[in-house]
């Protein structure tokens, strides 16, 4: 229920409990049980309290079998002396989820207005408002009217802790009360209450710490150290035990005479870095934390080596320095070194960066850390602490009360410290790297070659460290261009020499943070690099170290060491950044050798690797639609079961694993080629072929089988495959000439090695080629030839694409009637075989050659079918080719915008996927569609782009169309 004015109460717990109406009407409260009931929740604070903490509150852990009932009935005691006080008082008790809730604002009840200004005076405290805190305690403490009279007859254990909890409140707000006075320099009002509160608490350390200072502060030093020997014989007499450290400090400093204690500021931050560059979002951010109001505040700056953490902890310690009034320390703790500072040996140095130089400083270290928080306590004060080489290094150097904040850097994620909030520091984005490259080169020198300054900084990994010392190597020498010293760094072997000079060297930075790592993390990070990509998930990694059973913990390691950073997608890979994986490739040769030679720990390594590759492909192939027109794998299959997660994680979406590990695989394929396991490589390539068939991945099937023609040495099969897999990617991009001569060789090869089944594939892509470029007599022979040796071998899905593309050419000759006749039995095979891939482009074949026949609505339908089929197997380029043959049925019908719709998406299609002979198509059915409109003035350009393509192809039947339509008139 919401609290609104006009319908107050006012509950009093605070020594006598009393309930008042709205007219100031006292209300009885029954005693006992129902008195601990209203307790209980009003301590709940507008929170639900559960009936299990409600019973043990009313009866201890012992309650009756009746207590539930029993509850109930002093709930409804509760509701009822509410609804006297106030209109709808009753509603203030609701029942939640399994127990009560009291709706009280603070000025209705003593308790709730106690914790709220205690709350709003310990918060000002730390913020250095001192006059504010003050008024707040001192508003607190009189609402306290005594300990509770009702206690004893409501008692239980709840009950009872309550009140002491509330009574210990109320003490150290008194104590917090005259700490504020005291700092506010009321040094002389404050004494006679120190003494009330050391007479009734003489067990307590503060108040003797407050008087002593007080009294000093007068110039009654004699009258201090009375106190501190009282303190001392009640602690001894009582508890057996001695002052503590900052009793004990307090009185060394009275003996030695020191003037009374003044505030030392210590203003120890470096010179702000002149050039510093971009990180706008990481500094708000850091500055958005330092300064929240509440608890300490913790913020760790990490990232790899060379980032700039220094920097940017600097830039940010200097834009708040107004907000730390009482100072600014700084220290290096050498985390980076190899040899950090011990915790002890920096107190020390902070600690009399506090105290003034010749302070005495505690010999023990955890004494040193209590000095080292009771000076901080109270005031404003920002802790610089740079390169932390771990959490138990940083944690005694941590304030202990609220105004200070801390911020520290490091190369390691400091995951362990209490309350830390962690920001980033990933390298520079390119704007920002190009803008500190001319800011410390010149703008003039930088705009005089833009384009190496652009491959400068990306070759720096934009890591500052590393363009900071391009700048220095540039600066000096001022005949050297930019590209004379990029042509030097282009060498990845020499890479990290180039980036060293004086005392700035990446690779030092990076041998510390790998000297550090255990032999597991260093052997799973050195061979990260054998895999030759970027990107790396857990199942690789592992293979490479040999241990599935341990790549987690290491993995933690390497993640909090940054030297691996988690990779976006939705799938677990790491990475790592290119300067690091430069460092790791230095670092496998000497630990592990090379994987081109025989008996070596990196060929071993790298061998598991590629077992586990294929392994992992073989389970995708299994799972993907067998792609039209690309031979079956060679085999056999590599016989290894990969680990069970990994497994499962293709099982699941097999299209979407290829397409995550993409890189991993084809980085993997072609080194296992280029090290001389080329037929495995090829077999796990051939099964592959699906996903980069259904994706379009003209780039990635041009890499991979140029790589594999290039292993293939003496063995024509796998020549003559990997020239198959080639001619399959010159066809995705068009280049239907080039392919064609591929064909025929592979054709030729074939046949010659028996190897019928692949001759027929050969055969009929080789006449698909042919008939793109006119030459239909040749291209029907060579349909026809495979269609024979698809049957001489009973291949039916050999067959089913010889029959598609013989049906194809007859089209293109003018024989519609004949070519329905010829894929209609090309898609019956098809549906025996039960290939989706060729049903669909059989029956897109189909539409054609109906369509030619003028049979529309056949046509239609059958276009609406392939479209089906393709959106299952996600064939977006498929699907673009039969919206191309869409658009001339919906010329045919006069629905010539419809027509322009659908092919500029397919255009689309056909540039984001690079298929150059669908965009010429493309171009020119949409030239064809814009005359029709009579946009003349609009097609002749797409005319011209279409001849210029058709020119480059070698797609001389298409060619032919369009000088033809250019001497109809359109330009």
């Amino acid at each position: 229920m919401r609290v609104t004015k006009g319908d107050d109460v006012r509950l009093g717990v605070l020594g006598r409990l009393h309930l008042r109406s709205d007219n100031g009407e006292e209300i009885a409260v029954p005693r006992g049980k129902t008195t601990a009931l209203l307790v209980a929740l009003v301590a709940g604070h507008g929170r639900p309290v559960t009936r299990d903490r409600l019973i043990r509150a009313l009866w201890g852990d012992d309650p009756p079998r009746t207590s539930g009932a029993s509850l109930h009935n002093h709930v409804a005691a509760v509701r009822s002396v509410l609804a006297r006080a106030t209109p709808g008082g009753d509603r203030r008790l609701r029942f939640v989820l399994d127990g009560y809730q009291l709706d009280l604002a603070a000025h209705e009840c003593d308790l709730i207005e106690f914790e709220r200004l205690i709350a709003d005076g310990r918060a000002a405290a730390g913020a250095d408002e001192q006059q504010r805190a003050a008024r707040a305690l001192r508003q607190a403490l009189r609402l306290w009217r005594g300990t509770p009279s009702w206690h004893r007859a409501a008692s239980s254990e709840v009950i009872d802790e309550l009140v002491r909890g509330w009574e210990h409140a109320r003490l150290t707000a008194h104590e917090d009360c005259l700490a504020a006075e005291l700092r506010l320099g009321h040094h002389a009002e404050v004494i006679g209450e120190l003494r009330g509160l050391i007479a009734r608490f003489p067990l307590r350390e503060q108040p003797y710490g407050l008087l002593m200072r007080a009294l000093w502060l007068v110039g009654e030093r004699a009258e201090a150290l009375d106190v501190y020997q009282a303190a001392r014989r009640a602690l001894a007499s009582d508890l057996g035990v001695e002052p503590g450290p900052r009793l004990t400090e307090l009185r060394a400093s009275i003996l030695r005479g020191d003037a009374p204690p003044s505030v030392v500021v210590p203003r120890q931050l470096p010179a702000d870095t002149v050039d510093f560059t971009g990180r706008q979002e990481a500094i708000a951010r850091t500055v958005r934390l330092l300064t929240a109001p509440g608890a300490m505040a913790t913020v760790t700056l990490t990232g790899q080596p060379g980032a700039g953490k220094t920097a940017l902890a600097v830039r940010v310690a200097h834009l708040l320095a107004a907000r730390f009034p009482d100072g600014q320390l700084y220290v290096s703790l050498g985390g980076g070194s190899g040899d950090p500072r011990p915790p002890g040996e920096v107190l020390t140095e902070l600690l009399r960066a506090l105290n003034g130089p010749d302070a005495a400083v505690p010999v023990d270290v955890a004494q040193r850390a209590a000095a080292y928080r009771s000076r901080l306590a109270g005031r404003r004060v920002l802790v610089i602490l740079d390169d932390a080489a771990n959490e138990a290094q940083v944690r005694p150097l941590l304030p202990g009360t609220p105004g200070n904040a801390v911020l520290v850097t490091s190369r390691r994620l400091l995951v362990g410290l209490p309350g830390a909030r962690g920001v980033a520091v990933p390298p520079l984005t390119r704007p920002e790297a190009l803008m500190l490259l001319t800011k410390v080169l010149g703008a003039a020198r930088v705009a005089a070659e833009p384009e190496a300054a652009t491959e400068l900084v990306d070759r720096c990994g934009r890591l500052p460290l590393a363009i900071t010392v391009v700048v220095a190597r540039l600066a000096t020498r001022p005949q050297w261009s930019l590209a004379s010293l990029l042509a030097r760094m282009r060498d990845q072997r020499h890479l990290l020499d180039e980036l060293a000079v004086a005392e700035l060297d990446v690779r030092a930075g990076f041998a510390v943070s790998y000297e550090a790592l255990g032999e597991l993390e260093r052997l799973v990070f050195r061979r990260f690099a054998l895999a030759g990509t970027a990107e790396l998930a857990p199942w690789a990694l592992a293979a490479l170290a040999d241990d599935d059973a341990a790549i987690d913990q290491a993995l933690h390691h390497l993640l909090t060491s940054h030297l691996i950073e988690p990779a976006s997608g939705e799938h677990e890979r790491y990475t790592m950044h290119d300067l690091v994986r430069v460092f790791a490739a230095e670092r496998v040769e000497p630990a592990d050798g090379v994987p081109t030679e025989a008996h070596t720990p990196a060929r071993a390594a790298f061998r598991r690797l590629f077992d586990r590759t294929r392994a992992l492909i073989e389970v995708a192939f299994q799972h993907l639609p067998t792609p039209a027109g690309w031979l079956a794998p060679i085999g056999p299959p590599s016989g290894i079961d990969p680990p069970a997660a990994a497994r499962d994680l293709v099982h699941q979406d097999p299209v979407r694993w290829c397409a995550a590990e993409n890189d991993t695989l084809l980085a993997v394929l072609t080194r296992a080629a280029a090290v001389g396991w080329g037929r495995e490589a090829l077999d796990a390539a051939e099964r592959l072929s699906g996903f980069l068939s259904i994706k379009h991945r003209m780039p990635e099937v041009d890499r991979l089988y140029s790589a594999l023609v290039a292993a293939a040495g003496a063995d024509r099969l796998v020549a003559a495959r990997a020239k198959f897999g080639q001619a399959h990617g010159m066809l995705m991009g068009g280049r239907v000439v080039d392919a064609s001569a591929v064909l025929a060789e592979c054709a030729s090869a074939f046949e010659e090695l028996g190897e019928d089944l692949a001759a027929t594939d050969a055969l009929v892509l080789h006449s698909f080629c042919l008939a793109r470029q006119g030459e239909l007599a040749e291209a029907g022979r060579l349909a026809r030839r495979a269609l024979d040796l698809g049957r001489a071998a009973g291949d039916q899905r050999g067959q089913a694409r010889a029959l598609r593309q013989l049906g194809d050419v007859q089209a293109l000759s003018g024989q519609p009637a004949a070519a329905v006749g010829t894929l209609t039995d090309a898609l019956d095979l098809c549906r025996r075989v039960g290939e989706a891939d060729l049903e669909a482009v059989v029956v897109s074949s189909l539409a054609r050659a109906h369509l030619d026949l003028g049979a529309l609505d056949q046509a239609d339908q059958l276009c609406r079918r392939a479209v089906t089929l393709l959106d299952e197997l996600d064939q977006p380029v498929g699907r673009a080719h039969v919206r191309l043959l869409h658009s001339r049925i919906a010329e045919v019908r006069g629905q010539h915008r419809e027509a322009v719709r659908l092919v500029e998406a397919s255009l689309h299609v056909f540039r984001r996927f690079g298929d150059r002979r669908g965009e010429a198509q493309a171009l020119h059915r949409l030239a064809v569609h814009r005359l029709a409109l009579g946009q003349a003035g609009e097609a002749a350009p797409l005319l011209r782009s279409a001849r210029a393509l058709c020119a480059e192809l070698g797609m001389r039947a298409l060619a032919t169309e369009l000088a033809e339509l250019a001497d109809a008139g359109a330009g």
